[in-house]
């Protein structure tokens, strides 16, 4: 009887000995720090409605039509007055000296956050992806890209790649090429765009991930094989999913 008592005890103290083991491995928890400061005053008197991340700095458009830039403590270091409507999306480049806005109104800016170098447009139908691109006597060209599939919902550039996502899917554009690599179909049709939008991120140069409802699919691009060329664009997309 009394053996028997003491290996109770002792797997008691065995399992007691793992468990703590078990709770001292456990990963840790993800930590944040809230911004506050500018980004407190800004909250007090407008809402958010979007925002972007710079390696440096953060920019965050509102619903009163504002642009914020902020450090990583939140203190404000620029403010642009954009539109008396809420702002949709903001874009930078990668070397954070120019700054894409487009509002609810139709307006699209962009301008360089140091120079003077401004340019805008207003688009009364928000149904064409038009790309501008400076010519040799610094004029505008304009292009479309895309058109007849509805309204565009999101749109991510990096590098020579362009990125959007419409009702029906999403497209990328290489720039290099003039040329659409693939189409990357909506899985749950059932899902309406405007309650779940698609969301867009370049990963780096050659992998964008793109979150949808309940699917989030991993974009590899690859460069096509001179052999495989034919009539197809020298770089092709291989889909996964997480």
């Amino acid at each position: 009887m009394a053996e028997a008592e003491e290996q109770e005890t002792g797997s008691l103290e065995e399992s007691t000995d793992e468990s703590e083991e078990g709770e001292s491995e456990e990963e840790p928890r993800l930590k944040y720090e809230r911004l506050s400061n500018g980004v407190t005053e800004i909250l007090q008197k407008d809402a958010a409605s979007c925002m972007t991340v710079q390696d440096k700095f953060l920019a965050l458009g509102t619903h009163y039509g504002k642009v914020y830039l902020l450090d990583v403590q939140g203190n404000i270091t620029q403010k642009f007055d954009i539109s008396p409507v809420k702002i949709n999306q903001i874009s930078l480049d990668e070397s954070g000296e120019h700054m894409g806005v487009c509002s609810e109104d139709g307006k699209v800016q962009v301008f360089g956050l140091y120079s003077g170098e401004e340019f805008h447009e207003t688009f009364d139908c928000p149904i064409k992806l038009l790309l501008f691109e400076r010519s040799w006597m610094s004029r505008w060209k304009s292009s479309v890209l895309h058109e007849g599939e509805g309204n565009i919902r999101s749109v991510k550039w990096r590098g020579h790649l362009i990125a959007w996502a419409n009702n029906m899917g999403v497209k990328i554009f290489d720039i290099a090429s003039k040329q659409r690599i693939t189409n990357v179909p909506r899985d749950d049709v059932s899902l309406r765009p405007d309650m779940y939008p698609c969301s867009l991120c370049w990963k780096d140069s050659v992998t964008l991930i793109i979150g949808w409802g309940t699917s989030v699919k991993i974009c590899s691009v690859k460069e096509r094989h001179a052999s495989e060329m034919r009539d197809l664009p020298n770089r092709y997309v291989e889909i996964g999913m997480l």
